[in-house]
């Protein structure tokens, strides 16, 4: 399979039946989500027709109602295909994490009560159980769909965020705690190296050479790390309050996690455009956490690994993690743990002592 087989690629035989569906009958159909249900009514009425791929993962469901998809089952816990261009928007979700990418052209992402459009470059990623539908309405896109389990997603892409843990907490809670539309989505544009590593495990996946399952977890492994080095702080997820893609949150989540010992709520608004009130709004909408919420708990992590790497001086510490003076940091600290930082040293040494 060549790079340039994913940019030019024939309708295969269901999907010119569609095209001609599409070209010949209400195109709001491809227009909005439906339920397995109302398609199934609608192909009884004759208003859609049926292919011989037109199954909507019925015969994979957990209810046989094409609603629930089961978990990827190769060895390797990862699968790839193209989505069928022209194909009704039947809504369906996955007991798995779907990376859909738009190798060239467009789409558009329904969920249940809202839509994201997909470019050329764009990687989105989908919680399990996130209830969606592609319409892909054009002969020019193509589109793959990469599967793994969670378990592998945790590790191949939230294991390596360098953002730290407020960042992936963060990005864990949109994707298996949102409510209504939960993605990420990666803006690549023109990566030919991400490209070629989808086509690689779209065709180790089609074609099943000696030791795939091995191969194409590899390559599952850098598509994400790639994201990760390259495009981790570009990332847009949905608004908590509307729904709306936010380009923004995600970045100042790893500002904060490399500047929190020099820098201020104006200084982060400053830097990203916004005024004070603005980007405090933001941050708690989306975070649950006020700036200083988040702030805090970063210094005292550092806090805390200065002392278990073997600093002693409480001063050094205060000034590392950004507190003005010892008293500060004393004060923080105590509300955070309940103890003194000295009480707290002493706590640490006599575990370690005990251990030995």
């Amino acid at each position: 399979m060549r790079l340039e087989e994913l940019k030019n690629r024939p309708l295969e035989e269901d999907e010119f039946q569609l095209k001609q569906a599409y070209l010949s009958s209400d195109t709001s159909l491809w227009e909005s989500p439906m339920t397995f249900a109302e398609y199934e009514s609608l192909a009884a009425q004759g208003i859609v027709v049926k292919t011989r791929q037109s199954h909507y993962y019925k015969d994979k469901s957990r209810d046989g109602m094409g609603i629930t998809v089961k978990n990827v089952e190769a060895q390797s816990h990862i699968s790839a295909s193209t989505h069928r261009r022209y194909s009704y928007p039947v809504l369906h979700n996955h007991e798995y994490i779907e990376i859909i990418y738009i190798a060239s052209g467009h789409c558009t992402n329904l969920f249940e009560h809202t839509a994201l459009e997909l470019k050329t470059g764009d990687v989105c990623v989908l919680s399990p159980d996130s209830f969606h539908a592609l319409s892909c309405t054009n002969d020019e896109s193509c589109i793959i769909n990469i599967m793994m389990n969670k378990s592998f997603f945790d590790h191949a892409f939230l294991g390596l965020m360098s953002g730290g843990k407020h960042l992936v907490s963060f990005l864990e809670n949109i994707l298996y705690h949102h409510p209504s539309s939960p993605y990420i989505l990666f803006p690549t544009g023109q990566d030919s190296w991400l490209r070629e590593l989808a086509r690689h495990i779209l065709a180790e996946t089609v074609q099943m050479p000696y030791a795939y399952d091995h191969s194409i977890g590899f390559l599952a492994s850098e598509f994400l790390l790639h994201l990760v080095r390259e495009y981790e702080m570009l990332a847009i997820v949905p608004d908590k309050a509307n729904n709306a893609p936010n380009d923004f949150i995600v970045a100042v989540l790893g500002y904060l996690n490399v500047n929190f010992n020099r820098t201020s709520m104006s200084q982060t608004a400053s830097f990203f455009g916004y005024s004070p009130s603005y980007m405090s709004r933001l941050i708690r909408s989306n975070t649950g956490k006020t700036y200083n919420e988040i702030i805090t708990e970063l210094q005292m992590d550092k806090a805390v690994s200065m002392m278990k790497n073997g600093e002693r001086s409480l001063t050094v510490i205060a000034q590392d993690i950004g507190c003005f003076d010892s008293s500060h940091f004393h004060k923080k600290f105590k509300l955070t743990y309940g103890i003194s930082p000295k009480k707290y040293m002493e706590a640490m040494d006599k575990a370690k002592n005990e251990k030995l």
